[in-house]
């Protein structure tokens, strides 16, 4: 019977270590879109593979850079507010993306969201939530090539239940991070591939730099010819003109 309890003892915690860095690889400090709204109807569909060095169990006290995976979906709303849904490893966030300044080629916009992740297993409960702040710039460069960027604030509140005899912790911290990205985009008639790669910096504890790089490659679903959508966008653009 010890055996046997040694034997689940050790398989729940490589269980849980397994999880965790499946779990701590996701990061939200990224840069994954620039500030041009999605057209009225227009969907993008967006996976996105990461190496970072995020804030989290793993991560923070090792320095090591870990890989991360998420899923975005973005909806054009009208023609300067988008919505964008964000799945990552346990975790679920959304932001909505509001142009407010064109000028120039320039295209600047504003995308305050939110994401959080949770770690449910035995003994220990760990989780996350962000409230995020960027503002964003974008121009694009011609042949469906765009540059964007731009600082960012993100305040992680963070929560830790460990029981683990003879010790057992409980706690639950507050970090502001303060920081910006960097973003290169190819977007065609289907596809769209991007390269981004970001930089923070923890104001409120003397933990370093985090940040990392990441590439993205998804798909733009764009309404048919003659809907509703297409004729307020051609309504839009024809204002502006």
């Amino acid at each position: 019977m010890r055996v046997l309890r040694r034997l689940r003892a050790a398989v729940l915690g490589a269980a849980a270590l397994g999880i965790t860095v499946f779990a701590a690889g996701c990061t939200h400090l990224g840069t994954v879109a620039g500030a041009i709204p999605l057209a009225p109807g227009t969907s993008d569909f967006t996976a996105e593979i990461q190496a970072a060095r995020a804030p989290n169990l793993l991560s923070t006290p090792t320095g090591l850079p870990l890989p991360g995976f998420a899923l975005h979906f973005r909806r054009g709303l009208s023609r300067d507010l988008d919505l964008g849904v964000h799945v990552y490893p346990l975790g679920l966030g959304a932001d909505l993306r509001y142009r407010f300044f064109e000028f120039s080629g320039w295209h600047f916009a504003v995308a305050p969201g939110f994401a959080g992740m949770g770690l449910p297993i035995p003994n220990l409960q760990y989780a996350w939530l962000d409230l995020t702040f960027p503002v964003r710039a974008e121009r694009p460069l011609g042949k469906g090539w765009s540059v964007a960027g731009g600082p960012a604030l993100v305040s992680r509140q963070t929560f830790l239940n460990l029981v683990a005899e003879p010790l057992s912790v409980s706690t639950a911290t507050f970090e502001l991070y303060a920081g910006g990205g960097f973003r290169m985009q190819h977007t065609g008639k289907r596809l769209k591939l991007g390269v981004s790669a970001d930089v923070y910096l923890d104001t409120t504890r003397a933990t370093g730099l985090y940040g990392g790089v990441g590439f993205d490659l998804g798909t733009v679903a764009r309404p048919r010819a003659g809907s509703a959508s297409d004729e307020i966008e051609t309504a839009a653009q024809a204002e502006t003109e």
